[in-house]
C-alpha cells in the first residue's frame, strides 16, 4: 500500500467523481482510476461505487474513508516534528494566487520569507478563486489566497481585507450608466463570472435583494477576460476597485458611480496543518504583509 493511493483515495472522496479529483491531483482519469483499483485490490474491499453521477462510497468506504485521512494527517505530523528536530524551516511552499501578484502583495511576502525563513522556497500558482478550497484540501498547495462572501467553514481562513468591487463599463456607454440605478444597470448587458465565483454570488445576492434579473450576455471567468470584453464594448461587469481606477485613468472604461459591492480576501489552509512549520511561516509573513503592527 502506498501513500499516494491513499490521497487518491481521499480526494476522490472529497470530489465526488473522477474529473474533479483529476484536476485536483493533476493525473489522468486512468491513473486515478488504476490507484484505486490498486487500493481496493489490495484492501480486498469495494470502496466506490461507481454510478452516472460520479463516485458513491460504500459503506466500506465511508469507514475507511476517516482511517486513510488519518494516516495523511499523521504524515505531515511526522514531517511537521522532523522539521522541529531539525530547528529551522525548510522545503518548498506552494501558494495559490487567484489575482494579481501585485495586489496580493507577493513581493513582500517574497521578502520577508527570504528574510525570516531562508530555506523555504517558494511556489506561486495561479488558481481560480473558487478552486483554491480542493486545492488546499487536496493537499496540492500550502495555502491560498481567495474572495470570499463568508468566512470559510471547511478550511481555515485568514480576513485580509475587503476587496471593494465597482461596476465598470465601456467608456462609450457612460451616459447609459451615469444617472443610471441598479434597475437601469440590470437592463444593460452582463459579463457575469462562474456560479461559484464570490464576484457572481455578490451580484446575484444583490439582483434578488432587489427583485431585478439582469441581462448575462456572456460568461467569462478571467479577469483579462472582463478587461478585454469590457474594452470591445461587449458588457458592463464589476472588478476590483484598483483596476476599475487603472481603467479609467487610461480611458478604457467607465466606474458606475451609485455604489459598490464588496467581498472578503482571506488567506486559507488545511485546517490539520495549523501546527505545520511551512504553513506556521507562511502564516506568520502573510500576517505580518497585511496586517503589520
Amino acid at each position: 500500500m502506498e501513500l499516494y493511493q491513499i490521497k487518491t483515495f481521499v480526494v476522490v472522496a472529497e470530489a465526488g467523481n473522477l474529473t474533479r479529483a483529476a484536476k485536483i491531483l493533476y493525473a489522468s482519469q486512468s491513473t486515478i482510476s488504476l490507484h484505486i483499483k490498486s487500493l481496493e485490490k489490495e484492501l480486498d474491499v469495494c470502496l466506490f461505487l461507481r454510478t452516472p453521477k460520479g463516485m458513491e462510497l460504500t459503506p466500506e468506504g465511508e469507514a475507511l474513508r476517516e482511517r486513510a485521512q488519518d494516516i495523511l494527517d499523521s504524515v505531515e505530523k511526522m514531517e511537521s516534528v522532523a522539521h522541529d528536530l531539525r530547528g529551522d524551516v525548510s522545503g518548498a511552499a506552494r501558494v495559490g494566487l487567484q489575482t494579481s501578484p501585485v495586489y496580493l502583495r507577493t513581493p513582500q511576502l517574497t521578502k520577508c520569507i527570504k528574510e525570516n525563513y531562508p530555506g523555504l522556497g517558494l511556489t506561486f500558482v495561479q488558481v481560480p478563486t473558487w478552486t483554491v478550497r480542493s486545492e488546499v484540501l487536496g493537499r496540492n498547495i500550502d495555502g491560498g489566497f481567495f474572495y470570499s462572501v463568508a468566512p470559510p467553514e471547511d478550511m481555515e481562513g485568514i480576513f485580509l481585507d475587503n476587496a471593494v468591487l465597482r461596476v465598470v463599463g465601456p467608456i462609450i456607454w457612460k451616459d447609459k450608466m451615469e444617472s443610471a440605478c441598479w434597475k437601469g444597470l440590470a437592463g444593460l448587458p452582463w459579463i457575469w463570472t462562474p456560479t461559484e465565483c464570490p464576484f457572481s454570488q455578490k451580484l446575484k445576492e444583490t439582483f434578488t435583494v432587489l427583485g431585478l434579473d439582469p441581462v448575462k450576455s456572456m460568461i467569462a471567468d478571467s479577469e483579462e477576460a472582463h478587461n478585454a470584453l469590457v474594452r470591445s464594448e461587449h458588457g458592463v461587469t464589476v472588478m476590483r476597485d484598483d483596476e476599475a481606477r487603472e481603467g479609467e485613468a487610461n480611458g478604457s472604461f467607465y466606474i458606475w458611480p451609485g455604489g459598490y459591492l464588496e467581498v472578503g480576501l482571506y488567506f486559507g489552509f488545511h485546517k490539520q496543518r495549523v501546527a505545520d512549520p511551512v504553513v506556521k511561516a507562511l502564516i506568520d509573513c502573510v500576517e505580518k504583509v497585511w496586517k503589520p503592527e
